[in-house]
């Protein structure tokens, strides 16, 4: 059977690990961010909307592109005289509102200089004009220059930035509050508006309608800014205001370039907002809250709870998302009928690259994170699939991958010369905490003299389906060999003292398996009998909290355990 897969391993740009974790922020580029079509230097391009658009125009003149500046306010850097705009619908109401409905309340007059000032226009003259009409006219010179630069123009580049605005009586948008900069602030006369997405996504393609009949084939860009809110008119917190603004906009922008061809989406925002590799937040591969990032959010909602409480965090294990994508592209590239099948963790994700640097092909490798084996999620069945993964519908495909190859060795009646090597039953990251607290609750009084018959009723209470798995791999007649965990815990200030204990927990399960009639291969035990400098086979991996990763070896680690199997598959 033929293993499908819902991602195409070949295309980099869709797994984080390739397309961003592996991405130096502010030194590297992001590839493959393609517009659906090329703007040449040659193409002329207008720019509008919220301040950020200025860095687009501004950036697009210096680099010799056919960029139209507006000539009536030179002041900015954009193609209209309008200044910043900051929703869909204060553009748009310069092309489907008439004069009067544009002027009614957005003309102040002073009385104290005699000078009129446009609400609308802020910036375009901010002495103030000497008469209403004046005024006017400018606006005139504004919707006049617009029209013209559109109609010149093949790509249109318009930088969503709010969705929080002012409006007046008649529902005309103003850039500002009026009574900030400008005019006095009438709370019966203006109102904040907050747009939802449903008003942005009809406001954006009537804009763009309204563009189209100035000029059928231009083609838009859109993009949304990453500057934050200054303030928000809301009741929230400016934090969750400005991620809901953004997220509303950057939904419509997505949803809006999807249907249509001549709309491409360009991810400023994105690439401001991207985690970088110092964030404390997040591991090293900047997709997994760390320790501290969980600690940080929790501390807020403890006191989101008025104090009541405060949450205990407990250690979580990190989610080894690259291993798991790499297992995933191996098993769309490998062949069915491998004489050696991998079944485990992380660990043995790692494995599978050293035995492949080896020339060693192989099946397998990682099929769940080490949580998915020590907190059962799986299930065992009756037929020849012996289990089903439940961590996720990856490690579901990555084991039918397995199967299939364990179904084709048994139809060829191979099974004596082909070997399964697993470390089910292991993952002492979390099954030696799980010892503890089964130890604390079941036998409180042996803690200080913790004997093998302790760590038997454990596996035989906890660890019975897990240990139920690779025995049947061993009825189904392959040679099957258990492989310890690694021995760095020993070697790190912050995981020696549980060191004793991983190291007898393993001495336990190759007890148990001895019994059993299973092939136990102590790598901990024989590393440090043979290795004289063990950290130079440790992971040099630091999460973001300073921490190390004692739970893993490196790379040299793994390809020395590939090369100590290896004797030993061939006997």
């Amino acid at each position: 059977m033929a293993l499908e897969l819902p991602y195409d391993p070949s295309r980099d740009e869709i797994f984080w690990r390739t397309a961003v974790a592996n991405i130096h922020t502010g030194i590297d580029n992001f590839n493959m961010l393609t517009s659906k079509f090329d703007i040449e230097s040659h193409h002329r391009i207008s720019s509008a909307g919220s301040c950020f658009a200025q860095h687009i125009g501004n950036w697009l003149t210096q680099n010799n592109y056919s960029y139209n500046r507006s000539q009536l306010n030179r002041d900015e850097v954009s193609s209209f005289a309008f200044g910043n705009i900051y929703t869909p619908r204060s553009l748009l109401q310069w092309f489907v509102c008439s004069d009067d409905e544009l002027s009614e309340h957005s003309v102040y007059f002073e009385e104290e200089s005699g000078r009129y000032y446009d609400l609308l226009l802020p910036r375009a003259a901010e002495a103030g004009y000497q008469s209403r009409e004046e005024l006017l006219a400018y606006r005139v010179l504004v919707m006049e220059e617009t029209r013209a630069q559109l109609a010149q123009s093949e790509c249109f580049i318009f930088t969503l930035g709010l969705i929080e605005t002012w409006n007046d009586s008649k529902g005309l948008c103003y850039p500002s509050c009026p009574g900030v900069k400008l005019g006095v602030y009438d709370s019966e006369k203006y109102k904040l508006k907050v747009f939802n997405y449903q008003e942005i996504f009809s406001d954006l393609s009537e804009l763009f309608k309204q563009i189209k009949v100035v000029n059928p084939s231009i083609r838009f860009v859109l993009t949304v800014s990453p500057v934050p809110l200054t303030a928000t008119a809301t009741d929230a917190h400016v934090l969750v205001a400005n991620s809901y603004s953004k997220s509303v906009l950057r939904a419509v922008a997505g949803a809006f370039c999807q249907e249509r061809e001549d709309v491409s989406y360009f991810p400023s925002f994105e690439l401001i907002t991207t985690p970088l590799p110092e964030d404390f937040r997040y591991l090293e591969n900047r997709r997994t809250v760390s320790e501290k990032g969980v600690s940080y959010v929790m501390r807020h909602w403890a006191k989101s709870l008025n104090g009541k409480r405060t949450p205990e965090v407990s250690s979580i294990e990190a989610v080894c998302d690259d291993e798991m994508l790499d297992a995933i592209k191996k098993a769309h590239s490998s062949e069915v009928g491998a004489q050696l099948t991998l079944i485990g963790d992380s660990h043995f994700g790692k494995l599978a690259k050293s035995f492949e640097r080896l020339g060693q092909p192989c099946c397998g490798g990682m099929v769940m994170n080490g949580s998915g084996f020590a907190q059962h999620k799986f299930s065992l069945t009756t037929d020849n699939d012996i289990m089903v993964p439940l961590e996720s519908a990856e490690s579901r495909r990555l084991w039918l991958r397995i199967v299939n190859n364990l179904d084709s060795l048994c139809s060829a009646q191979r099974q004596s010369e082909s070997w399964v090597l697993t470390n089910i039953g292991l993952q002492t990251h979390q099954t030696v905490s799980m010892f503890v607290r089964w130890m604390k609750a079941e036998r409180p009084d042996r803690l200080n003299r913790i004997g093998m018959e302790d760590y038997v009723e454990f596996f035989n209470a906890n660890m019975r389906d897990q240990m139920t798995i690779v025995f049947r791999l061993k009825e189904f007649g392959f040679r099957v060999m258990v492989i310890s965990d690694t021995p760095f815990w020993q070697y790190f200030e912050e995981s020696k003292e549980m060191a004793p204990l991983v190291m007898a927990y393993m001495d336990a399960i190759e007890y148990v398996w001895q019994q059993m009639g299973v092939e136990f291969f102590h790598a901990a035990r024989i590393f440090n009998e043979e290795i004289s400098d063990p950290m130079s086979y440790a992971s040099t991996l630091v999460y973001s909290d300073g921490s190390r990763d004692y739970f893993h070896g490196g790379d040299r680690y793994y390809d020395w355990l590939a090369e100590k199997l290896l004797p030993l598959l061939k006997e």
